[in-house]
């Protein structure tokens, strides 16, 4: 029996359950589609409705958009992630969408909002800048595996391994759209120059590495309440 009971039956030690698989595949999908394009309207609102500048030293609004930016991250991948961990171990779920804000909130406030702003008054348009900036900030994602694996240390002996997983996925991902690029002069997601799909798709190719090495992670023997 899975943590939620569900009687689907796993691999006890690689932890395998395709059921799992492929929903976390699905949720991570649908998160990252739902954050980058959100993301993209909030950087919208602050640049031309509200007019957020150097000039005008608006760090209060940098720092509310920003906000809001981690709490969606935090709130959507969270949330959707959580439904394939709460099937294995019983972690709560504002614990998991917390562990989540953080790495979000250096995200934007270290490489997004900064982009964004310095865009006002150069010859880039904010929509570059946001695809520079989301773009640098993938090399963040190791960091949501380390603030992700603390929450798991409490359930299974193999968290340590997450953090890894997570800087694995994103290294191969990375240097398998480099390669790309070499080949394909139009896949400049890796430089800012590429498009908003060319970054949905660098984060959604993550999710199959991060998928498996999470289920092995919390396959039942190794589960700490299991010992």
């Amino acid at each position: 029996m899975t943590a939620s009971g569900s009687g689907h039956e796993p691999a006890s030690t690689s932890g395998w359950d395709a059921r799992l698989y492929w929903r976390w595949i699905g949720y991570n999908t649908l998160a990252f589609l739902t954050v980058l394009t959100v993301g993209f309207l909030l950087i919208l609102l602050g640049n031309d409705v509200l007019h957020m500048n150097l000039a005008s030293r608006n760090v209060i609004l940098a720092l509310l958009i920003a906000t809001l930016g981690a709490a969606l991250f935090g709130g959507v991948l969270g949330a959707l992630q959580w439904l394939v961990v709460k099937e294995r171990v019983p972690v709560p779920r504002k614990v998991w969408v917390t562990s989540n804000v953080g790495p979000a909130l250096l995200a934007w406030l270290l490489v997004i909002m900064p982009a964004v702003i310095s865009a006002q008054g150069s010859h880039q348009t904010v929509s570059t800048a946001y695809l520079l900036a989301a773009s640098q900030s993938l090399a963040l994602g190791p960091l949501l595996g380390l603030s992700q694996s603390l929450v798991l240390r409490k359930v299974t002996t193999r968290w340590k391994w997450w953090i890894g997983a997570n800087l694995a996925s994103w290294l191969i991902v990375d240097a398998l759209i480099y390669l790309l690029s070499r080949w394909a002069a139009d896949l400049n997601v890796l430089t800012g120059d590429g498009s908003l799909v060319e970054v949905y798709l660098t984060l959604i190719a993550t999710t199959p590495l991060t998928g498996r090495a999470l289920l092995w992670v919390l396959a039942p023997t190794a589960l700490t309440a299991a010992r």
